[in-house]
């Protein structure tokens, strides 16, 4: 992959993206640039950033439908590695039976349902939420040697399948509703900086009641229990 082939191939993607208005055009245009890197079918995953313990995942995706339902019966999700090296954006991950070996039967089990062998890579997104792109083949083959070309094309794809989707507004990419007035993100800096009510309402000359009140409020919002955890969440999102 030359300098000059990979820049040609980078401009002719960005605009087929940018002329997608749907959500599934987007899955059609995948399965396009997956073919055309000599793989079979593909999954995009986008992982939300929280909640930390049980974050929220979409998933558009050509593998064998009965795959799909497999990985989420065994809840593979919870060990398989690609998802844990790809939280790293824009590393390539070769697919090899040593790299699922603490995986349980999810390498085996691919296998029994024709994915052999597969390259993923990731992108973030503004809100933090991170896009993982795996391309998967039914026949058994290293990737090693086209490591870098795939990696850099899959990122690539990766960022902007993210922007499609925020663009087109899509379910997949609504972490949380980014509508919050400027009051409550200077409660939410200062609350990040571990100010107390009090002394958040002397900083920006409100009454305590108004700080208690944005910040009740916000732990609605956030689904959680306190304004630590309010802090935290929109940290990991970008808001702060």
């Amino acid at each position: 992959m030359t300098t000059e082939n990979y820049f040609a191939w980078r401009a002719e993607a960005e605009s087929q993206f940018q002329h997608l208005t749907a959500a599934p055009q987007l899955k059609r245009l995948l399965q396009s640039y997956t073919e055309s890197l000599g793989f079979d079918c593909f999954a995009f995953l986008i992982q939300h950033p929280v909640p930390f313990t049980r974050p929220g995942i979409h998933v558009h995706s050509t593998y064998p439908k009965l795959w799909v339902k497999r990985y989420e019966k065994q809840n593979y999700f919870a060990v398989d590695p690609v998802l844990l090296l790809c939280q790293r954006p824009g590393r390539g991950v070769e697919w090899t039976a040593d790299l699922f070996t603490g995986a349980g039967n999810l390498w085996k089990e691919a296998g029994e349902f024709g994915l052999h062998s597969g390259f993923s890579c990731s992108a973030m997104a503004p809100n933090r939420a991170i896009g993982i792109l795996s391309i998967s083949s039914h026949q058994p083959f290293t990737t090693q040697q086209r490591r870098v070309e795939l990696e850099v094309k899959l990122h690539f794809l990766a960022e902007l399948s993210l922007r499609v989707l925020e663009r087109l507004k899509d379910d997949s990419m609504l972490v949380l509703k980014n509508d919050f007035s400027q009051r409550e993100l200077e409660i939410l800096k200062w609350t990040a900086e571990g100010k107390t009510s009090v002394e958040i309402s002397l900083i920006l000359s409100i009454s305590e009641h108004t700080v208690n009140f944005h910040q009740k409020k916000m732990q609605k919002r956030f689904n959680v229990s306190n304004k630590t955890q309010i802090a935290c969440y929109a940290a990991a999102i970008g808001l702060i």
